[in-house]
C-alpha cells in the first residue's frame, strides 16, 4: 500500500494543481536539455504516478480477494519506473540532494517488487 499512498497523493496533487506544478517543472529544467520537453515529461509523470497508485490499490485488493498478485506486481514495476524517472530528472536538474531523497523510496519499492516476484 506504500506506493498507493505515495503515488496517488503525488499524482492527484499534480493533477489538481496542474498549472503551478507545470510552471515549476519548466523553471527547474529551463537550463537543461529537457527544457523544451519538460511539460510533456510532466504530463507523463502524472500519468505514471496515477497508474502506479491505482495499480497498487487494485493489486492489494486482488491479492486479498483472489490471491492474484499480477496487478500488485505491475504496480511495483510502474512505481520503479516512475521513481527512476524522478531520480534521473533530479540528477539532470542538478538537485543532488533531491535525488538522494528518492533513494529510500526506491529501496522500499524494489523490496516490494521482490516480494511480488516471490508470490
Amino acid at each position: 500500500m506504500f506506493p498507493a499512498v505515495l503515488f496517488l497523493q503525488a499524482g492527484l496533487d499534480k493533477l489538481f494543481n496542474m498549472k503551478s506544478n507545470a510552471q515549476y517543472i519548466q523553471s527547474v529544467f529551463a537550463k537543461t536539455a529537457l527544457g523544451s520537453v519538460s511539460v510533456l515529461l510532466f504530463v507523463l509523470l502524472v500519468i505514471l504516478e496515477l497508474a502506479a497508485g491505482l495499480h497498487a490499490v487494485a493489486g492489494a485488493i486482488m491479492l486479498y480477494v483472489s490471491g492474484d498478485a499480477m496487478l500488485g506486481y505491475l504496480g511495483m514495476v510502474i512505481s520503479t519506473i516512475t521513481l527512476l524517472g524522478l531520480l534521473a530528472g533530479q540528477r539532470i536538474a542538478g538537485d543532488y540532494a533531491g535525488a538522494a531523497g528518492i533513494v529510500p523510496y526506491l529501496a522500499v519499492v524494489l523490496g516490494g517488487l521482490w516480494v511480488f516476484t516471490a508470490i
